[in-house]
């Protein structure tokens, strides 16, 4: 018998407060989705939105029941003093449940981040990879930096049509190109440090069947590939600026589970940041910033102006721009995002976007959707009066 189906035993209405108690008080049916519940509680099939809601509100009717009856028995003075410590007896019961179910949350996702840890530990111990040295040198201060995308570059995809060819071989080719970019624009305003802002989409990750099929490598194999290219990009460009600065954020490809059931502090993005404070721990001025105020969103002060890092898929209209700035709760001068594709600078409300491009370039999707747009990257100059000029920088 499926624990949704009324038990022998079991009256309607306890079998309805079962399944209703089981999802949303006790949890035991946490992982049960609502369109699977309605049918039991309902007698029909709903969405899960549509099912969601109903359940909320059987919670409430059974609550007020269960209180009305309760306040019946004291009125008539049939409530005993036995009955007062059982009530008591549950409620405490109920506590115990709600510490249990949170508690069992976070022990998931530790165990599941602390797999996916030594997974890769194991696939970099099995790789032969080149030394990285920190070479000291010399600067010379200047009144400018940079501030370097490096935004969804879909590392595993494997993507061949008429308008583009990408792969892994391809990825790094861009890297290489792209750091010889960067040094010219660096020699050109003599800028002191490097600010790498890498905002989500790192992996192709295989969150749709038609991602996973046409995927190249695993996604262990993506995230140890993309990791150890970002680490070769920091270190090769680490003796020409006084700091190098590496901020992130996860995108959508990365999550673990469906658009519905992920969560948002579980994203394969997350472990490349691990690593590069693994490999790169000699490098004295190459620091890994962890200044995120949650786990869609950081902050860095460039010069003495704000600016926030999202990966830009919860952020695609005016409005949200403005919510960023009654989410931060202080003066901001830029959002910098990526997700779709494309470099582009705009003012939204007075505050600066600034949208990195991608290094895949146009695959079957942006076929499908005539999206036409080729592999880039943006490379702002930024002083304190904000971003004085901004480089597209074409990685074809």
């Amino acid at each position: 018998m499926s624990e949704l189906e009324r038990r022998p035993d079991e009256t309607e209405l306890a079998h309805h407060k079962r399944l209703i108690y089981g999802k949303l008080v006790d949890k035991t049916l946490a992982d049960v989705d609502y369109s699977e519940l309605a049918e039991e509680l309902y007698g029909q099939s709903y969405s899960s939105d549509v099912a969601r809601r109903m359940a909320y509100g059987s919670r409430k009717t059974l609550e007020l029941i269960e209180r009305q009856s309760e306040d019946a028995l004291a009125a008539d003075g049939l409530l005993g003093e036995l009955d007062i410590k059982r009530f008591e007896l549950q409620k405490e019961r109920q506590k115990f449940f709600d510490y249990r179910a949170a508690f069992n949350k976070l022990l998931r996702e530790r165990s599941r981040q602390e797999e996916l840890n030594d997974i890769l530990v194991k696939a970099i111990a099995d790789s032969d990879l080149p030394v990285l040295n920190y070479i000291p040198h010399e600067f010379t201060p200047s009144d400018n930096d940079l501030l370097v995308s490096l935004n969804d570059i879909h590392y595993g995809a494997n993507v061949k049509n008429y308008w583009n060819t990408y792969n892994s071989e391809v990825c790094a080719e861009m890297f290489e190109r792209y750091i010889d970019r960067i040094l010219e624009i660096q020699q050109i305003h003599n800028s002191e440090n490097c600010i790498i802002w890498c905002n989500g989409d790192e992996i192709s990750g295989s969150i749709h069947h038609s991602i996973a099929v046409t995927n190249k490598e695993n996604v262990i194999e993506q995230i140890k590939g993309v990791s150890e290219l970002i680490a070769e990009f920091l270190a090769a460009l680490s003796p020409y600026f006084k700091s190098v600065i590496f901020l992130s954020v996860p995108g959508n490809h990365s999550r673990m589970d469906t658009k519905e059931r992920a969560l948002l502090s579980e994203r394969l993005d997350d472990l490349i940041g691990w690593y590069l404070n693994a490999r790169l721990q000699t490098f004295e001025n190459i620091f890994i910033s962890d200044n995120r105020i949650d786990d869609t969103m950081y902050l860095i002060d460039i010069r003495g102006k704000l600016y926030v890092g999202v990966h830009g898929d919860f952020d695609e209209t005016p409005a949200k721009i403005q919510a960023i700035q009654t989410m931060v709760g202080q003066p901001i001068y830029a959002v910098l995002a990526g997700h779709k594709h494309h470099n582009k600078v705009d003012v939204i409300q007075g505050i600066k976007v600034v949208m990195g491009g991608s290094f895949m370039g146009m695959d079957d999707y942006c076929v499908q959707k005539r999206i036409f747009g080729r592999p880039e990257q943006a490379v702002c100059v930024c002083d304190q009066n904000g971003i004085r000029c901004t480089y597209d920088v074409a990685l074809n």
